[in-house]
């Protein structure tokens, strides 16, 4: 039954950030992830951190059939510009398992000067940079 229950969130989670072929910026809005290499990673967890690190959004993805993600895919989070904070910094937790077991994290990435959407890339060395924001 567990099984079961904690496969229903992980599906739901991805039906919330869900695979796009599409960017932040080409839907206007959000933050999306473009997988720089095929790194075997099934589970990314994006955090939002605030004003010196105060966590303000985290949201969970994996692929719906459960593979791993690809060179060049796409992940797009819906999440609203976080107005009238300080700093805004992003970080990637990342797992080769589907259930974030032994997640590692990248670096944290400044997007405090974001007002409506947020392109970034994990590389190959498991950092992130930013390709755009407006």
């Amino acid at each position: 039954m567990k099984i079961k229950f904690l496969s229903l969130i992980l599906l739901s989670l991805f039906i919330i950030a869900g695979c796009s072929a599409k960017s932040a910026e080409q839907h206007g809005e959000g933050i999306s992830v473009e997988m720089g290499a095929s790194l075997n990673i099934k589970h990314l967890t994006l955090t939002a951190y605030v004003n010196g690190g105060k966590e303000v959004f985290s949201e969970n993805v994996i692929n719906a059939d459960n593979s791993a993600f690809e060179k060049g895919e796409v992940i797009w989070f819906d999440v609203a510009p976080f107005e009238n904070e300080l700093t805004i910094k992003l970080q990637l937790s990342y797992s080769e398992n589907l259930n974030a077991a032994q997640s590692k994290m990248t670096n944290k990435l400044d997007i405090s000067n974001a007002n409506k959407w947020v392109n970034v890339k994990f590389n190959e060395d498991y950092t992130i940079e930013l390709i755009g924001m407006e």
